[in-house]
């Protein structure tokens, strides 16, 4: 159930939107909650699932997971029909090349979260922006700016961070004034706006109705979600600003995808100015809205990469024009080195994912394990903290916890317990074990079973280090299976 951590929040929200449509959950938006819960009772309407309880089933989250790995596969399609019509064929394949193999989109296209839903959504809405900024005739714009209003506030009915696409229509008003010979002078010109705003509104209500109905917990919630953004989590690891920058979007993208991003951005606004000024006011609005806080996970900058993508197509044709004519190669052979480069670096990074994450996670393995050896009157203490802690709940025992400021163990009259369950890993903020805790078995007990998870040197690879997902996004090699490291100690006979 905490192979990814709020997973297991995301349905449970969603079975329970089956009986009552308030979720009474704000801290996020209600659209995918509803839309899990609507896969799910349409599977039970046709006996694909037993029926929905307030108990969660595995059978949920596979349906689930099957929503989101489709949006994340529609998302490909969606960024080559935005990316043919910016800059054509051959930039529209690679872009979505570049997009199907950036480790980020693909990790989260696992899993039942929010953030694949909304950057499907949030794409979407750019496509349609621009297909309305390039309409001639008045009347179809206004159409494809109505289309794009829903699907924006649809979007910010997944995460509210979407809502940083209104700013794209910004640009897009701001082209249609240059287009009209007056300008802003003329009424009938604010038109997009107009229809822009109340589609957008009444498309976000829509999919979160009880923003109203239920306003006072709706406010409650996301204000908590503001001070959460700005205070940070778990680890300190400074402000997004300069985070995302170094760390989420290079390793999110894949380095060499993202220099090939860094490569294009000129280009790209000399070649296609509409488009870089409707894209780039979304990406500096959201970036915005993510920068300034100390909560800074990976995913935040998800919808930023279809655009980083499409940017970094561009930059690939730059670099192999460039080495076509320094290095005297064929156009296709230099695309091709710069694909691999760029692709090929990519897609081994996502085999290498996949085939750890089908392994067994080290808790699944230590827990077998540890359930044989458990006896009724044996008792134990298990260091890890919600996202980590062994699920023991089929064995008999009892459970001790420790206090490390009187280095002793709760309602146990001073003695030790005959197990310890200790952890290690570079997501340190989950695993983090009083050093009494680590002196005292290494004292008083014997390692019993190691379930190893990393191996040489792991805090070389790079981790989401403020997000319980025990998987790096670079540095496989160091990774021998999905979890921490485990170590389980038996007391020493005295």
């Amino acid at each position: 159930m905490q192979a990814r951590p709020d997973e297991d929040v995301a349905i449970n929200l969603a079975v329970r939107t089956l009986t009552d449509l308030n979720p009474h959950f704000f801290h996020w938006p209600s659209l995918t909650l509803y839309v899990f819960g609507g896969v799910i009772g349409i599977a039970h309407v046709f006996g694909i699932v037993p029926d929905p309880s307030p108990s969660i089933r595995p059978e949920h989250f596979i349906l689930a997971r099957i929503v989101v790995a489709a949006a994340g596969t529609v998302t490909l399609v969606v960024l080559f029909r935005l990316s043919r019509r910016v800059a054509g064929d051959a930039t529209a394949l690679v872009a979505a090349a570049l997009l199907a193999v950036a480790i980020l989109h693909v990790r989260e296209s696992h899993f039942a979260m929010t953030d694949v839903l909304m950057t499907l959504l949030v794409t979407t809405s750019l496509a349609l922006l621009l297909r309305a900024v390039e309409e001639t005739d008045a009347r179809r714009a206004l159409r494809w700016f109505a289309a794009a209003a829903v699907a924006g506030g649809l979007a910010t009915s997944t995460k509210y961070n979407a809502a940083a696409v209104a700013a794209s229509m910004g640009a897009a008003q701001l082209l249609v004034f240059a287009r009209s010979g007056r300008g802003m002078t003329r009424p009938r010109a604010w038109l997009p706006s107009i229809v822009y705003a109340a589609l957008f509104i009444g498309a976000f209500l829509l999919a979160t109705p009880y923003a109203v109905l239920d306003y006072q917990a709706f406010t409650t919630d996301v204000l908590f979600d503001l001070t959460h953004l700005s205070g940070g989590h778990g680890v300190d690891l400074g402000r997004g600003w300069t985070y995302h920058l170094m760390r989420s979007l290079p390793y999110g993208m894949g380095v060499p995808a993202f220099v090939a991003a860094l490569v294009g951005i000129v280009p790209f606004v000399r070649r296609h100015r509409q488009a870089a000024l409707v894209l780039g006011s979304f990406c500096a609005a959201l970036y915005v809205s993510i920068g300034g806080g100390r909560t800074v996970f990976f995913r935040y900058i998800l919808p930023l990469v279809p655009v980083l993508c499409l940017v970094a197509a561009v930059g690939v044709q730059e670099a192999s024009a460039w080495l076509s004519s320094r290095m005297q190669m064929a156009r296709a052979a230099s695309l091709v080195v710069v694909l691999a480069l760029t692709v090929g670096s990519g897609l081994v990074n996502c085999i290498w994912f996949d085939a750890l994450l089908a392994r067994t996670d080290s808790r699944v393995i230590a827990a077998a394990w540890l359930e044989k050896q458990l006896q009724p009157d044996h008792t134990l203490h298990d260091a890890g903290g919600t996202y980590v802690a062994l699920d023991l709940s089929r064995a008999a025992f009892h459970h001790w916890d420790f206090d490390a400021a009187t280095e002793s163990f709760t309602h146990a009259e001073g003695r030790r317990p005959d197990w310890l369950v200790l952890y290690q890993s570079p997501v340190f903020a989950y695993v983090r074990t009083p050093f009494e805790l680590r002196n005292l078995a290494s004292r008083e007990y014997e390692i019993a079973n190691t379930i190893r998870a990393t191996r040489w040197r792991p805090r070389t690879a790079v981790y989401d280090l403020q997000d319980a997902f025990f998987m790096p996004v670079w540095g496989f090699w160091t990774v021998e299976r999905p979890g921490p490291t485990i170590k389980i100690y038996r007391r020493r006979p005295q």
